[in-house]
């Protein structure tokens, strides 16, 4: 039957208030849902701010308060251009002093508009900086020249008088070449970098294990020359400087320089650093003279797809002994170690020297591979089983079972797909971020050593934390992973470092001049089709 009465309430039917009440949860839900997911894939979520309210309007007291705020504003303002004003004299009193560096008519600027008018040239004006004498110590220190070095790594090796290895203090051994060894037999020297990575007991042992073969240095390189952040974090520009000298080891480093100039007759040492892509080689040079001389590693550049990451052809600097002036020692800078590619090998063992190359090196964004299950069983096969449940708060599992630990993983992280299927790949993701990041921080002991240090490596070890130090600091996953072994293949002696960058470069013009001279063909039935459509819709 038809309704003849309007209906004049608006009040709603109970199923009405029911199917409201569920979409708001359903939405709340999936809203909750979402934050976790993006929480476990360490996306940077923005809360939004709340909207300030304002004065209410039956306030008695609104007229003057918004009074007393608006004076506020006119105080500031006019602070503000008192400071703008003081600081343009004390500027156009500085250029004043100096007869070369007078103002000219064209210079002052008399418009109200403080130059806003002009092309953006004229209307920056340098800030008043007082001469002191920091000041002038900086300029009076000239640019460190950079020079180009040999093109290939067997004529860096023969040049070189000390071949200094760089190596991950967090796996030694993966760092090792047996070739390089062989090559450089006599005049090769172990430099044991990112120290303080790893736990005192590991740093000792992997100290006196390696000085049986080699003369072994431990080292950290200046916070200045650090990577700065990682590739989830953007970069912060108004972060303060990092200091240039609080390198670790850089005293018993110059030492062991100083004395192998000593023996040498010629007044230059020739010093080649090298190792595996990422060790820290750009950064141990910048530590050692002190200024930023070669580019390091970033995260960030890493992450993009234009301008190299990593050191890609050699290069040289100059320096001068700090005991003796007269002595100069030249660096060389070198791009990571290349191998040959095995090529009598099985399937699994092409995998697993894979995954054992990206883990080492560590270049750019790992956890966005096609596949990441590869590396993480490279992971799970070599880590310590209790101390992956302990970091990641893991029920038990047996040894190597990736299956499992990325089962646990996804259900901690609350990755769960439809039906409760468990997203493997996305735990996988976490896991290599996490190792990508150094938040899951690993170390791993060599065979049984006798502890021996010796007396250069007091002051390392004193800034380096011990296992149990390391297991209470927040937000840090030890792990213990099993040592790996020396690198068995032959290097790429005679390759030319730089040729594939420059004919890449060559054949990106190449592709962009052509496709200047053509012209793309013009379809005019699909612009009048578009044409219709957007009449139609008008």
């Amino acid at each position: 039957m038809p309704r003849i009465r309007k209906k004049t309430s608006r009040r709603g039917t109970t199923r009405q208030r029911e199917k409201i009440k569920h979409k708001v949860s359903e939405h709340r839900k999936k809203t909750k849902k979402q934050a976790r997911k993006d929480k476990a894939a360490g996306k940077l979520v923005q809360k939004k701010s709340k909207k300030d309210p304002g004065i209410p309007n039956n306030f008695p007291y609104k007229d003057q308060i918004l009074a007393e705020v608006e004076e506020q504003r006119r105080q500031a303002a006019a602070e503000r251009q008192r400071r703008k004003e003081e600081k343009r004299t004390a500027a156009a009193g500085n250029d004043s002093n100096d007869p070369e560096k007078s103002p000219t008519p064209e210079d002052i600027d008399v418009d109200e508009k403080d130059g806003q008018g002009f092309d953006g040239i004229m209307s920056l004006r340098p800030a008043f900086i007082p001469k002191n004498k920091d000041n002038i110590a900086q300029e009076r220190i000239p640019a460190i020249p950079v020079f180009a070095g040999p093109s290939t790594l067997r004529d860096v090796v023969q040049k070189a008088d000390v071949v200094l290895h760089v190596v991950d203090a967090r796996d030694p051994a993966a760092g090792m070449s047996d070739a390089l060894a062989e090559e450089a037999r006599g005049k090769l020297t172990v430099l044991l970098n990112k120290a303080d990575t790893v736990p005192r007991e590991s740093l000792v042992q992997w100290l006196a294990h390696l000085r049986t073969s080699y003369t072994v240095l431990p080292f950290r390189a200046s916070s200045a020359f650090m990577p700065s952040g990682t590739p989830l974090e953007p970069p912060n520009k108004k972060a303060k400087p990092m200091p240039k000298g609080d390198a670790l080891g850089l005293a018993g480093l110059w030492a062991y320089l100083d004395d192998l100039a000593q023996t040498k007759d010629s007044e230059e040492l020739v010093v080649a650093v090298t190792g595996v892509t990422n060790a820290g080689k750009s950064a141990v040079i910048n530590s050692i003279i002190g200024s930023d001389v070669f580019s390091i590693y970033n995260a960030h550049m890493a992450s993009s797809a234009k301008g190299p990451s990593t050191t890609i052809s050699a290069q040289e600097v100059v320096a001068t002994m700090p005991s003796n002036d007269t002595r100069r020692i030249r660096f060389i800078d070198t791009p990571g170690l290349q191998f040959v590619r095995a090529a009598s090998t099985t399937d699994q063992e092409r995998e697993a020297m894979r995954a054992r190359d990206v883990l080492l090196r560590c270049r750019g964004r790992i956890d966005r591979l096609k596949d990441p299950l590869f590396g993480v069983t490279h992971i799970v096969a070599r880590a310590d089983t209790q101390d992956l449940m302990l970091a990641y708060s893991l029920p038990a599992f047996l040894q190597g079972d990736v299956t499992g630990f990325l089962a646990g993983v996804a259900r901690v992280s609350g990755l769960i797909k439809k039906r409760g299927v468990l997203d493997h790949v996305g735990a996988a993701r976490v896991v290599l971020r996490d190792w990508c990041t150094g938040k899951l921080m690993r170390y791993s002991m060599p065979e049984c050593t006798p502890e021996w240090t010796a007396d250069g490596d007091t002051a390392v070890l004193g800034s380096v934390r011990s296992r149990k130090e390391l297991r209470s600091a927040v937000e840090v996953k030890l792990v213990k992973m099993d040592a790996g072994v020396s690198d068995k293949r032959d290097l790429e002696w005679d390759v030319v470092w730089g040729e594939d960058e420059e004919e890449e470069e060559e054949e990106e013009e190449e592709s962009d001049g052509d496709g200047e001279e053509e012209e793309r063909p013009v379809r005019p039935e699909k612009r009048k089709v578009s044409f219709a459509v957007e009449t139609e819709r008008r």
